[in-house]
């Protein structure tokens, strides 16, 4: 397949022929790579396609994007090929920003082939990040916010080694995810599924209802339990909903 050797993406399948690929973002400070577990329980028919942009994962010793047009371009570039083929994305936290606005490029470039968006723990366009900003935060504030999140450990948070690996990095994603912006509702000729955890103090219903208004088609908003990382505590669940929806289109 001709995505295999694409340091951009990994690939997931059954061997089976592939009728609908989905395509993730990951979260911030996330190794990729993490994602492609979700295959592990997909359909048949559904490749897993998990997107790792440079600074991340296998590719941590890359120079990073750090503005949002430049990281936007390069993305889209490497995904051409496959987004002129029936799709679906998802998206949490970052990665949820990340594929709404690719699917606004994909939707024009290549008309309905973009056939569902799945966000995940992830505000909606005209939603404010919370206060104070994350990435603005001391580097032990950050650590202590992060481990009260249950995006780290209480041993990591406490980790010099760990803390110097990680931080720029972090920093840079959370200031993307909180920088970010969109006010033009109804943008999307695509259904939209938003997903939120319901003990999650970062992205509470309130942040994702408002999604609602950045579609023009089917929308549906699902409470999981859990708090924002419900997407691996909540796998089974999660992934029921997407083979739902999936299957369907596919049928």
């Amino acid at each position: 397949m001709h995505v295999q050797n694409n340091p951009w993406l990994m690939v997931a399948n059954s061997g089976q022929p592939t009728l609908m690929r989905l395509i993730c973002f990951s979260c911030a400070g996330a190794d990729p790579a993490q994602l492609l577990q979700l295959a592990e329980d997909l359909e048949d028919h559904i490749e897993l396609v998990t997107v790792c942009l440079p600074g991340h994962g296998a590719r941590a010793d890359e120079p990073a994007l750090e503005d949002w047009p430049r990281l936007l371009e390069q993305t889209f570039a490497q995904l051409k090929p496959l987004l002129a083929e029936p799709h679906a994305m998802f998206g949490h936290c970052l990665g949820g920003s990340i594929a709404y606005e690719i699917a606004k490029r994909a939707i024009r470039a290549f008309p309905r082939q973009t056939r569902h968006l799945f966000i995940a723990a992830c505000r909606s366009p005209d939603t404010s990040p919370r206060t104070p900003l994350l990435h603005q935060l001391p580097g032990r504030q950050l650590f202590q916010a992060l481990e009260a999140l249950n995006a780290i450990t209480s041993q990591q948070s406490s980790d010099p080694h760990f803390i110097a690996q990680v931080e720029p990095m972090l920093r840079r994603d959370l200031q993307l995810a909180e920088s970010w912006s969109d006010t033009v509702g109804h943008s999307l000729q695509v259904p939209l599924t938003a997903l939120y955890g319901s003990e999650d103090p970062l992205e509470p219903m309130a942040n994702m209802l408002p999604w609602q208004g950045f579609t023009a088609r089917e929308f549906e908003l699902i409470e999981l339990p859990g708090d924002h990382f419900f997407v691996h505590s909540q796998r089974q669940r999660l992934l029921h909903i997407i083979n739902t929806h999936l299957g369907l289109l596919s049928a």
